[in-house]
């Protein structure tokens, strides 16, 4: 337990540093490794199977967020009891957490496997992608266990404070994946199928790697099979906190999803311009989200250890962070957003709309980072209710602007950028208001 981290005690920044550098070093390994799967696909098989593979990503995802909602609601337990230096709970928690995901990730599965192609159908899939893009979520989902099984070691890991491990796993699973996927899509030429098959064997050697290690290594994971008894009232707890986080991402999905059905409308250069702004947002925005993972950790360990005074103290720090970050990306995207975007974008007209959306977006980061951060800081302290009700606030807010500012001629096109910064800043007002409403009470201010 040497790599782990203990939140309770020593100055905040030097931890969140020491907590957060190797999970932002393993999003952002996850970014890279998902290009290079897709690039395969595409180069190896053809232009429709990139297509089919991509046109599977947000329904795969919300899916995969029960799963990885189920791994988070179990973390934030163990890390309360961890941080309260209650073992025998910590053990308790860690092993029906097991249960709770074991439970979702089964009832995913069936669901998943039974709804694909209507689901494909009712996004209007194209007829000549339908065949692939069914097999492939077929395969993934069917290998859904395994991959909750991977998520699982992570989150207890990263609970009791170890970002270091799991970094190690995924940077393995990461390299096993894209070696699987040369092998299966190239020389055994098995197509999309074979990326399916690489992506769940990659992840469920890794989890079985991991859990080895885990009992190898970590004296609570031999407890935790000595407490092995179900505990409805942790059970309850891990499903409380859990069930609204995975739904929440579900949601955010499903917005995502309904925009790019507008985004639709405009043509294949908005398309390719709004796909680049896209992508550039989400590797600056792992910044974000490995900030609010270490708050998540850190304020249930406080939390458990009743010292809230402390979790002020990290989260000043953390929106400090956030803002430097996104006062640097609107400086880089005013001065130099056409040179960024033409990286992704071999297209002159393309890459001045992608540019152009990138300079509205970086307005609103900060909004962004703040929405991120007091979502897992609030998921930390226990009030699971917010990701859920946020997550409602964030599909309502993208459904109504999409619509409406893409539908106001002066516009145009620009609304669908507008759409996403006006969600980001109406999501972020709202975890303001919650976070003084409920979460100052917790901390004693």
């Amino acid at each position: 337990m040497n790599k782990a981290v203990d939140f309770t005690k020593g100055n905040p920044l030097s931890l969140i540093a020491r907590f957060s550098v190797p999970i932002f070093i393993g999003y952002l390994f996850q970014q890279v490794y998902s290009l290079v799967d897709r690039i395969i696909v595409g180069q190896l098989v053809g232009a429709d199977a990139f297509s089919a593979v991509g046109s599977t990503t947000a329904i795969t995802s919300m899916f995969m967020s029960m799963c990885i909602g189920a791994s988070s609601g179990a973390g934030v337990i163990v890390s309360q009891y961890y941080g309260a230096r209650d073992e025998k709970n910590t053990a308790k928690a860690i092993s029906n957490g097991a249960y709770v995901n074991i439970a979702v990730a089964i009832v995913m599965t069936i669901i998943a496997l039974v709804t694909i192609r209507p689901i494909l159908t009712l996004l209007q899939t194209p007829a000549e992608l339908m065949d692939d893009a069914a097999s492939y979520m077929l395969i993934y989902m069917a290998g859904l266990i395994a991959v909750s099984a991977y998520y699982v070691p992570f989150s207890i890991m990263q609970a009791l404070g170890d970002s270091t491990t799991p970094l190690i796993f995924l940077i393995v699973c990461s390299v096993l994946n894209v070696v699987l996927d040369l092998l299966f899509v190239g020389p055994l030429q098995m197509g999309v199928n074979g990326a399916a098959i690489a992506t769940v064997l990659a992840q469920c050697i890794s989890a079985v790697f991991c859990i080895v290690y885990a009992f190898r290594k970590m004296p609570i994971m031999k407890l935790a099979v000595k407490h092995a008894a179900i505990d409805w009232k942790i059970i309850k707890e891990t499903v409380r906190i859990g069930l609204p986080t995975g739904l929440q991402f579900a949601l955010i999905y499903l917005s995502s999803v309904i925009l790019q059905r507008t985004v639709n409308r405009f043509g294949a250069t908005v398309i390719g311009a709004f796909a680049a702004t896209t992508q550039v947002e989400i590797l600056i925005q792992q910044i974000y989200s490995t900030l609010g993972t270490t708050m998540a950790t850190y304020a249930a360990q406080n939390i458990g250890a009743k010292k809230p005074k402390r979790i002020r103290e990290a989260l000043r720090t953390v929106l400090f962070l956030c803002a430097g970050v996104s006062v640097l990306w609107l400086i880089c995207a005013l001065l130099g957003g056409n040179i960024i975007m033409g990286v992704f974008v071999d297209d002159s007209a393309m890459t001045g709309i992608a540019a152009t959306g990138a300079r509205i977006t970086a307005v609103f980061f900060m909004a962004f980072g703040v929405t991120t951060v007091l979502r897992r800081l609030l998921a930390g302290v226990g009030d699971s209710a917010f990701t859920l009700t946020s997550g409602i606030v964030e599909i309502a807010a993208r459904i109504i602007l999409g619509f409406s500012l893409t539908a106001i001629p002066a516009l145009g096109m620009w609304g669908i950028w507008l759409t996403t910064g006006f969600t980001w800043l109406a999501t972020a007002i709202y975890a303001i208001w919650r976070y003084r409403r409920n979460c100052l009470k917790i901390l004693g201010a």
